[in-house]
């Protein structure tokens, strides 16, 4: 096995391309070479060599998938870019793509060891510019490891069923048989080193098998779906106006929408299994994992996991070479007793084995920790997830993030919850080793020879002083709890409130506890740094909650990129929202296949294509050519039949605001009202009527506004009939004119006839209503 696969050095320097296990044997000449090492496979090699198939593989699929909205008329809509999942509301085939996902732990670990597939020597280049071709370099690496998967995921992802599976089963063939063939270098007798390797490639030799029968069970569907079509069940039928929507009815966002119009019914007696199970897990039907999340989970227990045995196995060597170092009777012992000096030698000699006998536990409940995190993680997403559907944000920052910066959180979510969890297992472990090896070598261990060190002597000096703070600080708690709250007993069960009983005696308890709070305060403040530095670095790993204080959390990128991915996904995947688009959807291309004629719905939207057909030929329209003139059309009929949307349609002039401004300054109102003159109902109670239609075009007489040069031209003016005036049939009555809390009569104009009971609107300033309200 070669530098690819095997152990690297933690800081490799620039250019340097030789193996990790190379330089371990060359420190221990002793040592045979494993045969782990001796393969004459590499994967860098073999990621260059995939390079070629897979762009070939991507071209492809590029051509099988026609574009959305670049140059629609080029080339048939030919090539387009090809996606390799849908990573943002999809739910099918997600253990098949988190083992495809899994498969790239490997590349992944080399990233963070430095083993780079594309490393050239930069010793040349000036220091001031080495950080930033690494910078570039590291860039180039990621993308060879990109291409050389990105097949996997396309022949996953793709519509095309037969020809996925085939290429995909090709594929997930090749790569098998490289890890087989690194399997088969390492022999069950090699070692430590060989089984470390075989315990971090074993989950991706899983995965392969798994994606292996995945894409060869999938082609014999696709080929049988080809010569033998399956029959339509009438199981888990829904209908839609009239049609089948099986597909649907078989997704969780039904199924969830359906629980929640379930009536609640009342539970019976249920097991002491289900009890346990909703302690932890609370009962959520219609609720399934995305795809994303599943990917992301396993992709991070799985590094970390290989990770923490690649740490592991480094460290081991360390640990050997100081053995062989303070080895009894070896060169630096020689040197002790020839000072006679062999008490110092073995203080020094002990010190080291205790560190060495710590470190292992602690290395392995680190990584078992952090594999732990990610498993917990997935119940504290399901958790959240449902908060978020019901609108609960308590759990999210109180100041809302733009969404820009949500969509750049969500980008980095899966890359961070790998990051943090690497780091997380580090510095958990090297914090659990120095805890460890403290109370060990400082307090076990001298007890158990009966010597008395600097720590058990504060210990013996001290320990009553800390047994007599907790009792006064728990004294005050059990104080509280007997003389200063009220408390009621009923049917054999006291029930404690939150209202103060004896007052005077708190307020004496208040002021003679205060300095001796004081005190207690000096200890608490240092026990709140402790405790802080330990649970925060205990979970550095876990972004799904902030180290930062409440208001603060922003500022945590980890928890800003969860909080940016479960707000991105439910927006998206939300299952009422997403169940009363589809219906809406379904009934709206159910109604236009069903009509006879032009809606307004289906002509005012200029982005759909006309799919209108006639029950009859008698009754079919002819093709319009001008879609914009016959929108215009349709819109102008519509507000001739509804006279109050006018209101809205219209926008307000720029003079007529002009002189809202201008009696804003007047009065130092915040609002100019509009109100209606006495015994004429307003306009915005006039009903709507299908008979009403606008009687004129009007233009307003430029003499009409009193103190100013504006003009109104091209305002629309109905003519707004009262109950009065419509009883009476009485001709149509012209609208005045209102600026300045004056009115004024139009010219006169052929055919037009004043009324008393014409509607007059005004300017005011003494109107309660706001302008939205007018």
């Amino acid at each position: 096995m070669t530098n690819s696969t095997t152990v690297a050095p933690m800081s490799p320097s620039p250019g340097d391309n030789t193996t990790g296990l190379g330089n371990l044997h060359e420190e221990h000449p002793s040592e045979k070479l494993s045969a782990c090492a001796q393969t004459s496979y590499e994967l860098s090699s073999w990621i260059q060599y995939s390079l070629i198939p897979a762009l070939t593989i991507i071209i492809v699929f590029s051509f099988l998938e026609p574009r959305v909205r670049l140059w629609p008329k080029c080339c048939k809509m030919r090539p387009s870019i090809a996606s390799p999942a849908n990573l943002i509301d999809s739910y099918d085939d997600r253990w098949a793509f988190a083992c495809a996902f899994a498969a790239m732990s490997t590349c992944v670990i080399m990233l963070f060891t430095g083993e780079w597939f594309y490393n050239p020597d930069i010793s040349s280049v000036p220091e001031m510019f080495q950080g930033t071709i690494l910078i570039f370099i590291a860039i180039v690496n990621v993308l060879e490891i990109s291409i050389a998967y990105y097949p996997l995921l396309l022949c996953l992802s793709t519509d095309h069923e037969a020809l996925g599976n085939t290429l995909g089963l090709i594929n997930t063939s090749i790569w098998m048989y490289y890890y087989i063939a690194t399997l088969a270098a390492c022999p069950r007798d090699g070692g430590m080193e060989a089984q470390t390797i075989t315990a971090v490639l074993g989950p991706v030799y899983i995965c392969y098998l798994i994606l292996f029968l995945r894409f060869f069970y999938g082609m014999v569907v696709s080929i049988r779906k080809m010569f033998c079509p399956a029959k339509e069940s009438s199981v888990n039928m829904v209908t839609i106006g009239g049609e089948r929507d099986d597909a649907f009815a078989k997704t969780h966002y039904y199924k969830r929408v359906k629980y929640l119009l379930t009536p609640v019914k009342p539970e019976g007696e249920v097991s002491f299994t289900v009890r346990l199970r909703r302690k932890f897990i609370d009962d959520a039907p219609g609720f399934k994992f995305s795809r994303r999340s599943i990917c992301t989970f396993v992709l991070s227990a799985l590094t970390t996991y290989q990770l923490g045995l690649v740490y592991v196995m480094s460290i081991t060597s360390v640990w050997d070479a100081t053995n062989q170092t303070f080895a009894v009777g070896g060169e630096l012992y020689d040197l002790f007793a020839k000072v006679n000096e062999t008490s110092t030698f073995l203080k020094i000699k002990t010190f080291f084995d205790i560190a060495e006998d710590t470190f292992w536990p602690t290395c392995y409940f680190a990584i078992a920790t952090t594999v732990g995190y990610s498993l917990h993680m997935l119940i504290c997403y399901r958790k959240h997830t449902l908060r978020l559907w019901r609108g609960n944000k308590d759990f999210c920052p109180t100041k809302q993030a733009s969404f820009s910066s949500l969509v750049v959180a969500n980008l980095r979510f899966t890359g961070y919850h790998i990051g943090f969890s690497v780091w997380g297992f580090f510095i958990l472990q090297i914090l659990s080793w120095v805890i460890v090896f403290f109370i060990v070598y400082f307090i076990i261990y001298p007890l158990t020879i009966a010597v008395e060190t600097v720590v058990l002597g504060l210990l013996k000096n001290y320990w009553l002083s800390l047994v007599v703070g907790f009792v006064l600080y728990y004294a005050q708690v059990f104080l509280s709890q007997l003389a200063f709250l009220q408390s009621e007993k009923q049917d054999n069960k006291t029930t404690t409130h939150f209202c103060l009983d004896n007052r005077r005696a708190y307020n004496v308890t208040v002021y003679i506890t205060l300095f001796m709070n004081v005190i207690l305060g000096l200890l608490s403040c240092l026990m709140r740094i402790f405790k802080a530095v330990i649970f925060g670095v205990l979970f550095i790993g876990r972004i799904d909650r902030s180290t930062l204080m409440r208001g603060w959390e922003l500022w945590d990128p980890g928890f800003k990129a969860y909080i940016g991915f479960l707000q991105l996904e439910v927006a998206h995947t939300h299952p009422v929202v997403v169940t009363f688009c589809h219906l809406l959807w379904k009934t709206i291309d159910t109604s236009r296949s069903s009509q006879p004629s032009y809606k307004t719905f289906e002509v005012v939207e200029e982005a759909q294509q006309e799919n209108v057909k006639s029950a009859s030929s008698t009754h079919s329209l002819p093709k319009v050519k001008c879609r914009r003139a016959r929108n215009r059309w349709f819109v102008a009929l519509t507000l001739m039949r509804n006279r109050a949307l006018t209101i809205s349609r219209v926008p307000v002039l720029p003079e007529l605001q002009q002189v809202r401004e201008d009696s804003r300054d007047k009065t130092g109102s915040n609002a100019v009202k509009w109100r209606q003159m006495p015994k004429v109902r307003p306009l915005s109670l006039q009903r709507l009527s299908n008979g009403s239609s606008y009687d004129r075009l009007n233009e307003m007489d430029p003499d009409d506004i009193q103190g100013h040069n504006h003009h109104l031209v091209d305002v629309l003016q109905p003519s707004v009939r009262t109950k009065s005036s419509e009883e009476n049939s009485s001709p149509p009555k012209e609208t005045d004119s209102l600026l300045e809390g004056q009115t004024k009569p139009r010219r006169s104009m052929s055919g037009r006839s004043s009324s008393p009971n014409s509607v007059i609107l005004k300017l005011e300033d003494d109107d309660p209503r706001t302008d939205t309200d007018a």
